[in-house]
């Protein structure tokens, strides 16, 4: 998880250096050896608007790092066992290896139906878990997402926030990438303050639910 809180404080530090360069670009003349070139005010409205695609960038791929080193972390837990671990693990584990232990099976010859659900649920018991981590986040990251899915790994979610910041990178990501609005469109619409703004306010968010993960992980509050 130190390598997930790492990569991600190098991408903040990329972003706020390119967000440092876009702040400086409304009156800019670059000088080349032949030629003196103005970045124009559509140039300059599209580099605020591709912030929007590198903060998306930042919150996704560290969320989905985040949750795929839980999995890893109770994969590699020595030999972890069912018995041992939180309900919502328990719950995540059953649902991926167990689909269809709930529905109706063919009982093998002369077995009682509740002898062979005690020994089911006896093997259970004793399997190691092993959880593979799948990504179903693209293009979707938003608070209550991001809740909804740290509550499923047994996260308390009470204190998290929800800032309206992640909602606008989302859906002008969004747009951008579907092509439903222009980036000089986009960049119009925001001045330099309100892009600082949702700039410091998404990358403070993540920072905490980055180490809201990892103490969950360091202090393995998944086991019971």
């Amino acid at each position: 998880m130190e390598f997930v809180v790492l990569e991600f404080e190098e991408k903040v530090e990329e972003i706020n250096e390119y967000f440092s360069f876009i702040k400086r670009t409304t009156h800019l003349r670059l000088n080349s050896s032949d030629e003196t070139i103005q970045v124009s005010e559509t140039v300059h409205q599209i580099l605020k608007s591709n912030l929007f695609l590198l903060l998306y960038n930042l919150v996704e791929s560290s969320f989905k790092n985040a949750l795929e080193n839980i999995c890893i972390s109770i994969t590699n837990d020595d030999e972890l066992k069912y018995q041992k671990v939180i309900p919502k693990i328990k719950e995540i584990w059953i649902n991926k290896e167990y689909k269809k232990f709930g529905e109706k099976c063919i009982l093998p010859r002369d077995t009682e139906k509740s002898t062979f659900l005690i020994n089911k649920i006896d093997t259970i018991a004793q399997e190691i878990i092993k959880l593979n981590f799948t990504n179903t986040l693209s293009g979707n990251v938003t608070p209550p997402i991001i809740k909804e899915s740290i509550n499923e790994y047994g996260l308390e979610t009470h204190d998290v926030r929800n800032p309206s910041s992640l909602f606008i990178i989302k859906n002008k990501r969004n747009n951008l990438a579907h092509g439903n609005e222009t980036f000089s469109q986009c960049g119009r619409a925001y001045s330099i303050v309100t892009l600082e703004e949702i700039k410091n306010e998404s990358i403070n968010y993540m920072r905490f639910i980055l180490e809201h993960i990892k103490d969950f992980i360091d202090e393995k509050k998944y086991k019971i």
